[in-house]
């Protein structure tokens, strides 16, 4: 069972992931960091008024099961399924970013199939300990991690690097570059991705629908505003570099030199996006194993076979890391996501309602009679 904090744990690095480490709303340059807000903001209404609420409905089924219940069995499975291949491809989404800029910063000499294979093998092992095991890991690492990035913050700022002036002017091209580059690319990365806890809140151990809320509220909001303190940083460190850079936070440490000691601290950084790539990437793993264990009842160990090889070959479709970038925003986000992240759910959660209803109808019609 998965106990409240590790709940909130895990929805933090979750969130925080691998996007602290790039420039969120780029497209709106120095005022991306504002785009970070409303994307938060809006990713919060959902969270609150759509994902929390099913889950609040029906606190002890997952996402699986509620879709069987509500929209019958043959609908009911080709949703499941569908769902099985979105976590499943933002598994191999990440899968490939990991291997990727393993390959560019840590291993070039090694090949690519060899790379993803032992991705693959050690989220495969994880997600093969259940939800318990996974969910102790990461209540495990966020301390570290947490750790590592207030000495970034603090060797920048020591550095000489953070210029708050280069943040100015603010909505110099008005608020329209902002709000395009929040709706819906933030919403759809990071925030929205939190539908995929209508697969783990069944778990918790409090069992109390109320205290799943409340820590996953608590673990978002602590997410949206570290992610928009490190897009803050991120400007401040790097100006306009910060929107061509491949990862504008790497980029901004290879400039820190304290007295001719301490240099070079990018590994501190590789860390952190290893880390971090590796917790969101399991989670999906983990989500789309358990879904497709409840959709054809098999147990989890089994499950996690054929979605660990589908992960593994679906890796290579990615020509290159650009590709898988390209893909992302251009496609991803801006039409694909949102289908998954706002229109199912909504329909779900609207679905919910009315068969509630429709039951208190019913029974005060009987009680009458």
């Amino acid at each position: 069972m998965i106990t409240p904090r590790q709940l909130a744990s895990t929805v933090i690095l979750f969130l925080i992931g691998s996007s602290s480490l790039f420039l969120l709303g780029g497209n709106a340059d120095r005022d991306a960091w504002i785009s970070v807000i409303i994307g938060m903001l809006a990713g919060l209404l959902m969270l609150s008024c759509v994902t929390l609420q099913i889950q609040r409905l029906e606190p002890n089924r997952n996402l699986i099961e509620l879709f069987k219940l509500y929209f019958g069995r043959i609908i009911g499975f080709v949703f499941g399924f569908i769902y099985i291949i979105y976590y499943s491809y933002k598994c191999i989404r990440n899968v490939r970013e990991f291997a990727d800029l393993s390959i560019m910063y840590l291993l070039p000499d090694t090949p690519l199939s060899m790379v993803i294979l032992m991705i693959c093998f050690i989220g495969g092992y994880a997600v093969i300990g259940g939800p318990g095991v996974f969910f102790r890991m990461v209540e495990v690492l966020l301390p570290i991690l947490v750790v590592i990035y207030v000495a970034l913050f603090l060797l920048l700022l020591s550095a000489g690097l953070m210029d708050l002036n280069r943040l100015l002017p603010m909505l110099e091209k008005g608020f329209k570059p902002v709000w395009d580059a929040a709706i819906p690319e933030i919403i759809s990365f990071p925030f929205g991705e939190m539908v995929l806890f209508l697969m783990f809140w069944r778990y918790t151990a409090e069992g109390d629908s109320g205290t799943v809320m409340g820590m996953t509220m608590k673990g978002y909001i602590f997410a949206g505003v570290f992610i928009t303190l490190m897009n803050i940083v991120t400007i401040a460190s790097l100006g306009q570099l910060s929107g061509w850079s491949v990862v504008p936070l790497l980029q901004a440490t290879t400039f820190v030199e304290l007295g001719n000691i301490l240099e070079r601290i990018d590994p501190l950084v590789s860390l952190l996006l290893f880390s971090a790539v590796y917790v969101k990437l399991t989670a999906y793993y983990l989500g789309a194993s358990i879904a497709f264990a409840y959709l054809f009842r098999v147990k989890l160990r089994i499950a996690a076979i054929p979605v660990g090889f589908g992960i593994y070959a679906g890796s290579y479709w990615f020509k290159s890391y650009m590709h898988q970038v390209n893909v992302g925003f251009e496609r991803n986000l801006k039409v694909h996501f949102p289908i998954f992240q706002i229109v199912i759910p909504i329909v779900l959660l609207l679905v919910m309602l009315m068969r509630k209803k429709i039951r208190s109808k019913g029974k005060h019609a009987g009680t009458i009679d």
